[in-house]
């Protein structure tokens, strides 16, 4: 397992670095001290002499504000930023005016973190010079950026530069901002900018420096680096150079410039002695030397001060592991999975320190979370199920070490090992590579080991290769052919990696691996019941075996089978209550089919099970929104953003939960989170771009699906949003416009139906074209036929739309909808047919307003008025608005000798009905009964 340097390490630290990094006493001597002298001190950067001048005024003069002033401005330059905050109160006091103090208490308040202070405290007005003026906007910018505001850093960024064009620390500003919202050109346009207007910008290289890094151009970033430390700045803060030379030496370790980097680090612990980050970088560097041993004195000097540190804990792991010492090795990483359970490289090597302790089947139970993104996890995972399935011990384990010769040739295997654990992988294979061949007991973990370095590597080809010879030296070994698959996989060869692991089973009918292995290339390929069949094939080898479950379960929900499934996801979760896949698989399908209930339950069961784990608390939030309860949602959806706040699910769902509860400006701050880390989130823009409709904020909202349209993978979306939101305001042909320009993207049904609606809805004569053209491509698309039928129902084509509902009705008899329009239009036509298709909805549905309306008047015209009556009186009860229904009701009354009845059914719906179809028929009958107006009751 490769262990790197994390490249957030250092950022999670900082903090702890510079707030320590304080120089000591100050050796006053016996004289009075001058003003004039401090002031020239610090004119040529010699802060200290500075600071001891201004302390030998003031110990004759404890009221000189200048004197204060020079001291707090020498304490900030010596890495004592309280101290300074401190002294330049007293300088306020003492009558020093805010334009002499103003800016190096800022500087002193951004250091200690204290942004909010600084801007209810300061503020541009406070100094005069245009110069001063610039500098106080970027002060300012500095706080929003750390109180996450990067849009007001922005502005006041903006007006730094319109105040003094060319402004470096403004353009640098710029760049961080654009660099938090991952616009890496942008950010490296404006560091280019503040260079080239100021080249000796100490702090512009050090930016240019995190961006270079960040990229894993390392290189790159340590010339940065050394090009900032370089410059004869008298404005650089310690804090500043601290950070400079900590990135250096990172960098130079990513470089495996080991010798350079120590350079670096015993600076780092001149500056700074005791603070816990130069002893993290010793120890990443005497374990990539292999000097083990001195990196746990290092780490463990880490730990006394902050004691539940991560990747310190992490980084001890991996030496222990690389020692042999799995017990300690596994301590220390079940505590960093404890506190962090997405922590992949921590659970990965976890998984591996279990499997060489011999217990295959709790590694697999670790690493089942981190789904295998690549040819070496999934190649680790193969590995592992096929040790578990035999019980055979793992390669360096305890139970391999206690039957071990302890020969050369055992050293050299365990010197691969540890140079593959430290990173070293060239080493690794070189070693392996010199190991004889021939020695059968070495064999199997030489070819495995060279397999999966190659893989590591990203060297498919190499892999195969070697995996290729091992099956060629062993052809009748079972295990071989699995290797040879897993390499196959990793190379995109499936055939043939099909072809090997079938001839693994064929050797070995119980290899369990070989079987898993088959079972996924069947789910991959479409075979879902010969997969099935693999899996129970597995389970009667190992009858516990819960990764066969786990795919049991997911292959018979995709074939439709929910029972199945939901038994088999129960069946892991008691074999494993901690199994989390499984119960969030459960939770899907109880949510898909509305059972919300049985939902909720298990997604509470999963937090008790794994209280910190976000799926866990985010599965729970979602649930309890898809079961209505939304302000219950909102607990789990915050507890699981914060524990995974860069996850753009679970602030989605949060943002989701506000909105539900009304809670829009705090959905809407974290929507504009998700927006800014992950702009082609299509859930998140599209709530955005709804939640500036609702403030009336059309443009804002346009932007936002402009910003969608402008990334490749969302960019139909965008169309789609942009579509969405012309709707919402009718201007129909503009939202036709945007649809059609998708669909030339993309030929789907969603944008064909939008299209059609915003057609139609702009009076667009022959909308129907889209929905025809569809069909005649999709013509059991009986969905769209429905709504085709519709159109030209509305628009009185009637024998068009009877055509389009008898072809659905030929593939579902029992469609409501079409048996009920269709019955309709016939009663329109005078057909006889009506009346049969009409009963035949009634009695599908009888508890349905229109369909007893249709009913009602199909029996009407068949001369049943009678029977028709009770139906529609029931009908109107239900729908007293409607005026057809009404009408109908009328006729009915009419028809069976409730002459009072109808004429006052009749005189109300002329009165205030407002336009509807039958009103000329309505007014027809009302004078037929003796209505002399067809506004008023008839004259006696």
């Amino acid at each position: 397992m490769v262990i790197c340097v994390n490249q957030g390490i250092m950022r999670r630290w900082l903090l702890v670095a510079l707030m320590a990094v304080l120089l000591t006493g100050c050796g006053l001597s016996g004289r009075q001290g001058s003003l004039a002298t401090a002031a020239k001190y610090e004119a040529h950067g010699q802060y200290r002499a500075a600071y001891i001048e201004s302390k030998k005024v003031l110990q004759h003069d404890s009221k000189n504000g200048m004197a204060w002033l020079l001291l707090g401005r020498a304490s900030l330059m010596l890495g004592n930023p309280q101290d300074a905050i401190n002294d330049l109160q007293n300088a306020k006091a003492n009558g020093v005016s805010k334009v002499q103090w103003a800016i190096p208490l800022g500087r002193a308040l951004l250091i200690t973190q204290q942004f909010a202070t600084l801007l209810k405290t300061l503020s541009p007005t406070d100094v005069t010079s245009a110069g001063d003026r610039a500098y106080m906007f970027v002060l300012q910018g500095d706080a929003y950026l750390g109180l996450k505001q990067p849009d007001k850093a922005k502005q006041s960024y903006q007006s730094a530069i319109a105040i003094k064009p060319g402004n470096p620390q403004a353009l640098v500003g710029l760049a961080k901002v654009a660099g938090s919202e991952n616009d890496l050109t942008s950010a490296r346009k404006y560091v280019q900018q503040a260079i080239a207007s100021r080249p000796d910008d100490a702090n512009a290289w050090i930016f240019k420096g995190d961006l270079a890094f960040d990229t894993q151009d390392y290189s790159a970033a340590g010339m940065d680096y050394e090009k900032a430390l370089g410059m004869k700045s008298h404005d650089l803060l310690p804090q500043e150079q601290f950070y400079a030379t900590a990135r250096l030496a990172d960098s130079q370790i990513q470089q495996n410039k080991l010798e350079n980097a120590l350079g670096h680090i015993a600076t780092l612990e001149k500056m700074a002695p005791g603070q816990p980050y130069p002893h993290y970088l010793h120890a990443v560097v005497y374990y990539k030397q292999g000097h083990f041993n001195d990196a746990v004195n290092q780490l463990q000097q880490v730990l006394k001060v902050i004691p539940n540190n991560e990747p310190a804990q992490l980084l001890l792991g991996a030496v222990n592991y690389a020692q042999g010492n799995f017990s300690q090795a596994e301590m220390y990483l079940s505590n960093v999975l404890g506190l962090q359970q997405n922590n992949v490289a921590a659970r990965k090597l976890l998984a591996l320190t279990l499997y060489r302790e011999g217990q295959p089947q709790q590694a697999l139970k670790v690493l089942r979370p981190a789904v295998p993104g690549n040819p070496s996890d999934a190649a680790l995972l193969a590995l592992i199920q096929k040790n578990a399935a035999e019980g055979v011990a793992a390669p360096g384990s305890v139970e391999t070490r206690q039957g071990s010769t302890g020969s050369p040739l055992d050293a050299r295997l365990a010197g691969a090992q540890k140079a593959m654990v430290a990173g070293h992988v060239a080493e690794a294979i070189r070693l392996l590579k010199e190991l004889p061949a021939g020695h059968a007991s070495l064999e199997a973990q030489r070819y495995t080991m060279m397999v999966l370095a190659y893989l590591s590597e990203k060297r498919a080809d190499d892999a195969v290769r070697t995996a290729a010879e091992y099956v060629h030296r062993n052809p009748k070994l079972s295990a071989a052919h699995v290797l040879y698959g897993t390499a196959l996989v990793a190379a995109g060869k499936r055939a043939k990696a099909r072809a090997e692991y079938t001839q693994a089973y064929k050797l070995d009918p119980g290899n369990i691996a070989a079987l898993m292995s088959l079972g996924s290339m069947d789910v991959l390929e479409g075979r879902r019941q010969d997969a099935v069949d693999r899996y129970r094939m597995v389970l009667k080898v190992d009858p516990e075996n819960v990764l066969a479950m786990t795919a049991l379960g997911r292959v018979t929900a995709a074939m439709g089978d929910r029972a199945q499934a939901i038994s088999w996801f129960k069946r892991v979760i008691h074999a494993d209550p901690k199994a989390a896949d499984s119960y969030l698989d459960l939770i899907l399908l109880y949510s898909s089919g509305g059972q919300f209930a049985d939902a909720l339950s298990i997604a509470k069961n999963l937090v008790k099970a794994a209280p910190d784990d976000p799926r866990a608390l985010n599965a729970l939030g979602a649930v309890e929104m898809n079961a209505g309860k939304y302000k219950e949602a909102l607990k789990p959806l915050e507890q699981a953003v914060t524990a995974a706040p860069q996850e753009p699910l679970y602030r989605t769902n949060l943002a989701r939960a506000q909105i539900l509860n009304k809670e829009f400006k705090d959905a809407e701050a974290n929507l504009v989170q998700v927006d800014k880390s992950a702009p082609d989130n299509v859930q998140a823009v599209t709530l955005l771009a709804f939640l500036k409709l609702h403030d009336g904020d059309m443009a804002g909202a346009l932007s936002l699906a402009h910003g969608l349209q402008a990334h490749r993978p969302s960019q139909i979306a965008g169309l789609a949003l942009e579509g969405d939101i012309y709707m919402t305001k009718e201007m129909y042909a503009k939202a036709a416009q945007a649809y059609q320009r998708g669909l030339k993207l993309d030929y789907i049904k969603p944008l064909v139906i939008k299209t059609f609606l915003a057609r139609n809805d702009s009076g667009t004569e022959d909308a129907d074209r889209l929905l025809l053209t569809w069909l005649d491509r999709h013509p059991d698309d009986d969905a769209t036929r429905m709504l085709l039928g519709q159109y030209y129902l509305d628009h009185a084509k009637y024998d068009l739309s009877a055509g389009q509902f008898q072809r659905v009705l030929k593939d579902y008899p029992s469609n409501i909808v079409a048996l009920n329009n269709l019955a309709w239009i016939y009663t329109q036509q005078d057909n006889p047919k009506a009346l049969p298709l009409a009963e035949r909805a009634y009695t599908l549905a009888p508890a349905s307003a229109n369909i007893k309306d249709t009913y009602g008047w199909a029996l009407i015209m068949r001369g049943q008025a009678e029977k028709a009556l009770p139906i529609l009186l029931q009908a109107v009860k239900q729908a007293p608005a409607v005026p057809a229904i009404q009408y109908h009701l009328a006729v009915a009354q009419a028809r069976t000798g409730d002459k009072a009845g109808a004429m006052m059914k009749l005189q109300t719906l002329l009165k205030f009905g407002k336009g509807f179809p039958e009103r000329a028929a309505a007014e027809k009958l009302y004078r037929s009964l003796g209505g002399k107006t067809a506004y008023g009751p008839v004259r006696k």
